[in-house]
């Protein structure tokens, strides 16, 4: 069986969707235990704090791998919410939010895809900084150690040497995907101290 992303696009819009519907109701839960007159406690903060950091995840999780339908709009400060949510439960990553404007659905999940991928080249933590507006984007990881995999961006670019579909680098696949469909091609640099990726 061929790898399909389309199919698996749609098959990760289905998984947020199911999911998305229990920890709604875990929310729910916590909410009705605070109106109780439950005192707050620790093992009551960690479980709101997970839970937020559940959602965050799920939230960039359907932008980044879920089907993007054409025609649809979003806002970059909407945009800009859901990834300041995801990278606040990851401390050692600080996001620069520098996109203005109405972005199409596909080119928001491009440049989801594109953080997820850029983040990497900061296995020590760092920023993560977004400029531009529609259709230019750039996404720069910053940092004193940068580690960007330069011949996986190739495959990217060229879709020559993408690896196997893996879980760990599936937000490459994808982006190479998505850039195809959408007809747009990628550029990356390496300077000292910042490793950028443009679209």
């Amino acid at each position: 069986m061929q790898d399909d992303p389309a199919l698996s696009a749609l098959i990760g819009s289905r998984i947020c969707h199911d999911l998305a519907s229990p920890l709604g109701a875990i929310a729910n839960g916590l909410e009705l235990l605070s109106l109780s007159g439950l005192g707050k406690s620790a093992e009551l903060t960690l479980i709101q704090d997970s839970l937020r950091g559940a959602v965050a995840t799920l939230d960039l999780s359907r932008l980044a791998f879920g089907r993007a339908e054409p025609g649809e709009m979003l806002d970059a400060q909407n945009l800009h919410g859901t990834l300041a949510a995801y990278y606040a439960n990851r401390p050692r990553m600080a996001l620069d939010w520098q996109v203005t404007g109405p972005l199409s659905r596909l080119h928001a999940q491009i440049i989801v895809l594109l953080c997820l991928g850029v983040e990497r080249a900061l296995p020590r933590g760092g920023q993560l900084r977004a400029t531009g507006a529609h259709p230019r984007i750039e996404v720069s990881a910053l940092g004193d150690t940068l580690t960007p995999d330069l011949a996986l961006w190739e495959g990217v670019k060229s879709g020559k040497a993408l690896p196997a579909p893996d879980p760990r680098t599936a937000q490459f696949n994808m982006l190479h995907y998505c850039l195809a469909v959408q007809g747009l091609t990628l550029d990356h640099r390496l300077t000292d101290g910042a490793f950028t990726v443009s679209v």
